[in-house]
């Protein structure tokens, strides 16, 4: 893996924030028009990784279909796309739009825990202070009833805090399970298909299925997919060369992008509690990241 203290990594970092944060507008539009949040999920990573797949074709880089790479595709896909998208479209409705986001600024913390029982990370003093001030971060919103306006809002943020699990699970296994051979293109273009497939039949168990044809729905659905589909080559190629606890840390950032298209798309401002809260989130990954300079680099 490659030094992450750079220009390179940083950037595709940024890039990738500012990207995805566009998919929480979209998915709320989506929410707004009627979509269905199994609906939604569905269509957004199939057509992006069908979109990506065309484009594997004409590269001439053929997606497989093998076994190791089919695993790789259901779980990363399912994990890491599919079910977060279905869960932050579930819950959307029920909270502020700047609220959202914070439960990805978590994923950096579940990484790190199953990084350290893969073997992939090592337990340090710093990272267990980064992880109690993920958690205080994850308090400052719940406790004051200011905070989290809206009947039973809380419960909500509770159940949306399942996504960070899942995307770290992802992360993890985006390491994991990669085979080495392939590219960022085809391994995106497998991760949305494997996220469609995995969502197909809970769509259609929930009677949820839809044609995003009108002209409310196209837009975001359409939004979403081209989010999903660039976003997710950044990301495959991000842990590929850096790793995935490194990866982590661009939920920080999507934090900050998706409150800042909060107010684009809603004129919604942050509330003093998410601005506290992330800023202690951000530290615990900051602290955490200081184990990393008394360990040897890694080629």
């Amino acid at each position: 893996m490659g030094k992450t203290l750079g220009v390179v990594p940083i950037s595709m970092l940024i890039a990738a924030a500012l990207i995805y944060g566009l998919v929480f507008p979209f998915n709320a539009l989506a929410t707004f028009a009627g979509a269905s949040f199994f609906g939604h999920a569905f269509w957004q990573v199939f057509l992006g990784g069908a979109a990506l797949f065309v484009v594997s074709l004409l590269r001439g880089q053929v997606v497989s279909f093998r076994w190791t790479y089919l695993r790789a595709y259901l779980v990363v896909g399912a994990f890491g796309f599919g079910l977060p998208m279905a869960l932050l479209t579930f819950v959307g409705p029920n909270l502020p739009q700047g609220i959202i986001p914070l439960v990805l600024a978590l994923s950096p913390t579940f990484t790190y825990i199953a990084s350290i029982i893969f073997g992939l990370d090592r337990l340090a003093a710093v990272g267990v202070a980064g992880i109690a001030l993920g958690f205080a971060g994850v308090a400052v919103v719940l406790v004051p009833e200011s905070s989290m306006p809206g009947e039973g809002a809380v419960s909500w943020f509770l159940l949306a805090l399942i996504t960070p699990i899942l995307l770290a699970v992802a992360n993890i296994s985006a390491a994991l399970l990669r085979p080495p051979e392939t590219t960022s293109t085809v391994m995106g273009s497998g991760f949305l298909l494997g996220a469609a497939l995995s969502l197909l039949p809970l769509m259609l168990i929930f009677g949820q299925f839809y044609l995003p044809l009108s002209r409310d729905l196209i837009i975001p659905t359409l939004g979403s997919a081209a989010v999903n589909g660039v976003f997710i080559i950044l990301f495959a190629e991000i842990v590929r060369r850096y790793g995935p606890t490194f990866f982590a840390q661009f939920n920080y950032l999507a934090v900050v992008a998706a409150i800042g298209w909060a107010f684009v798309f809603f004129g919604e401002m942050p509330t003093i509690y998410a601005i506290i809260a992330l800023a202690l989130m951000a530290a615990g990954v900051l602290i955490s990241e200081l184990r990393h300079r008394s360990a040897p680099a890694v080629d």
